[in-house]
């Protein structure tokens, strides 16, 4: 009986040091599952770690490339703001030298303010010459239209609108006849078979006084001693 608790007694021993180290075999091996497990982690933060400076670093050369191109353009833009601001001083210059062209050419000035004086007075004379020719024609006409006046006086009133008519031609006629040959600004006035001619005429010279004469005698049938040519002043 002894020998066989003794025996027993041993197989129970030997059972549960193999349990024991069964135990301790399988820690171990959680232990190193668990290390290799953390290992592997920390490489796998390494690596994410890494990528992600990988993209701050690219990140921040795309964003200093694209600095560099905003500034590329707005140098760029400068330099044609530059330009066109140059262009615009430029064109400013020109202008002001265009004016001041015409500022230092007075003569030109005073040359067009005669012409337009001389324009000025020529219609001013033919204005008042029609306008004291109409109130004639309506005084003529008074007469002629009443029947009280004796028939001798209405004769006298109808030849002094004919004569009144005829010398208007003969004024309109030569003026007209003198601005085609180059004159400008001419009055002709016809009283008592004389003419008194004043007209632009440039320069005064023998032959173009001699020129005038011809037309208006053709044109009136007065006489060249009974013509008086006035030129304008310039």
């Amino acid at each position: 009986m002894k020998k066989i608790f003794r025996k027993n007694q041993i197989i129970i021993t030997a059972l549960a040091l193999m349990i024991a180290v069964a135990g301790y075999i399988s820690y171990t091996r959680a232990n190193v599952a668990e290390n290799d497990a953390i290992q592997t982690a920390g490489e796998t933060n390494d690596i994410s770690d890494g990528e992600q400076i990988g993209e701050i670093f690219t990140d921040t050369e795309d964003n200093t490339q694209a600095a560099s191109a905003a500034d590329a353009q707005a140098e760029e833009r400068s330099g044609q703001d530059t330009e066109n601001s140059g262009a615009g001083s430029e064109a400013q210059t020109e202008a002001d030298g265009g004016n001041a062209e015409e500022i230092q050419n007075p003569g030109e000035t005073v040359q067009t303010s005669a012409q337009a004086q001389s324009l000025a007075f020529a219609s001013e004379v033919k204005l008042n010459r029609e306008q004291v020719r109409s109130k004639n024609k309506e005084t003529l006409m008074e007469i002629i239209n009443n029947t009280s006046i004796a028939e001798a006086q209405k004769q006298d009133a109808i030849d002094s609108m004919i004569q009144m008519t005829d010398v208007a031609e003969k004024e309109n006629a030569a003026e007209i006849l003198l601005e085609a040959k180059g004159f400008s600004d001419v009055v002709v006035s016809i009283t008592d078979n004389e003419a008194d001619v004043v007209l632009n005429m440039g320069d005064v010279t023998d032959a173009k006084r001699a020129q005038v004469e011809d037309i208006v005698k053709r044109k009136t049938g007065i006489s060249a001693e009974n013509i008086v040519i006035t030129p304008l002043s310039q």
